[in-house]
């Protein structure tokens, strides 16, 4: 059961005052009305929390972590970090809401939003590199060559998130330690919250195969890795949208992303029959959302056939020209769903019992809200609710 192994254990932590509860309320903010099937990010809508004002700012096609405290991040607050106490926290329950009978019906999703790609050169329609500087999250460790076991040293970037096939590198001051080389490639094996192996490949990290560490080096050594949460990437799906007031220009392109699984495989693809970026997309819409037929798709984007997520982002591509303003791909981690059907009929979701997953609420977390149109959505539609997190 998740970090609890009895019902009791919930109970006690819950008597014990290990939860968080945290109310939101968010209006949807298109430029235009959304029609039916049409899904929408709420990050930039008005309420509680406020609007972001992130996702349109940053280095072009660069990679930009995002954690619940990022400037103008805008995200839900879920009770700060836990793991440095020993604790692990998870979404326990909740419920959603609207008054605006054109909201239901629809769905409202969870979102830890990982971090993001900005795209501000949509007029080029060949596939475009991104940059993935893995030392954008780093932790000083040091080094045992009786146990081959590094602990780290720092925890400002929250190493206790970080999972077993996680790509990462290591640097030092002096000497690192044998026979550990700067600037290679390797793969981490997960002991606890503070202490990890490193293996050669990913296929060694799962087996648990380490290297034989013969040195522990001298200097201070630093660990480098890209992701903030999920970081071997199972489970993150991507999404593009627009994250601009400005609507995008008039265009239909092709999306498709070049992309490293979750294996920490390389050169993954979208597949063959791609989503199909919307004309003119408003402010808000994920942009190859709409009405049914060839091209238009849920909220993720499709991966190749048998991934189980993203690791990182290679390669952007819209076929032709978007003219005008921006979008953001966007790396995610679905928590949960509330289907709305009804108008001021709350949708109640126990993770424990009625869907069981108690999704895992790593330190840093970007909570966020998703909002799928059943109908016809008139701009500054509202949806409110709860969200009821357990730690222990």
């Amino acid at each position: 059961m998740a970090g609890f192994s009895s019902n009791d254990q919930i109970i006690q932590a819950l008597s014990a005052g290990q939860t968080w509860n945290a109310p939101f309320g968010k209006n949807m903010q298109p430029t235009t009305v959304c029609v039916a099937n049409e899904w929408h990010s709420l990050a930039r809508g008005a309420g509680n929390p406020g609007a972001d004002a992130l996702f349109d700012t940053g280095a072009n096609l660069t990679f930009i972590p995002v954690e619940d405290t990022t400037a103008s991040a805008g995200c839900l607050q879920h009770g700060g970090n836990v793991q440095a106490s020993g604790y692990n926290k998870y979404l326990l329950s909740g419920h959603a809401v609207t008054a605006a009978a054109t909201m239901a019906p629809g769905t409202l999703a969870i979102w830890d939003i990982i971090g993001y790609y900005r795209v501000t050169t949509v007029t080029t329609t060949t596939e475009q590199a991104t940059t993935n500087t893995i030392s954008t999250r780093t932790a000083t460790f040091t080094a045992d060559d009786t146990t081959d076991i590094m602990t780290y040293t720092s925890t400002t970037s929250l190493p206790s998130n970080l999972l077993t096939g996680t790509r990462v590198r290591v640097s030092t001051t002096t000497t690192l330690p044998a026979p550990l080389v700067a600037a290679t490639d390797y793969y981490l094996i997960r002991v606890d919250n503070s202490t990890y192996k490193l293996a050669t490949s990913y296929a060694n990290a799962i087996a648990g195969t380490q290297i034989d560490i013969t040195t522990t080096g001298t200097g201070t050594h630093t660990l480098n890795w890209l992701l903030p949460r999920y970081t071997n990437g199972a489970g993150v799906q991507a999404i593009i949208f627009n994250p601009s007031a400005t609507p995008l220009g008039a265009g239909t392109p092709n999306m498709s992303l070049n992309y490293t699984n979750s294996a920490q495989t390389t050169t993954r693809a979208t597949p063959t029959v791609l989503p199909i970026g919307k004309t003119a997309c408003p402010n808000s819409q994920i942009v190859y959302t709409g009405a049914t037929g060839t091209g238009k798709y849920n909220y993720m984007m499709p991966l190749q056939a048998g991934d189980a997520g993203i690791a990182e982002i290679n390669g952007i591509r819209n076929s032709t020209s978007y003219v005008s303003g921006t979008y953001t791909v966007a790396l995610i981690k679905e928590l949960g769903r509330f289907p709305i059907s009804t108008l001021g009929l709350a949708s109640e979701r126990n993770f424990l019992f009625e869907y069981p997953s108690l999704p895992r609420i790593y330190d840093g977390a970007a909570i966020y809200f998703g909002w799928g149109s059943g109908a016809a959505t008139p701009v500054s539609s509202a949806v409110s609710g709860q969200l009821n997190f357990v730690f222990g």
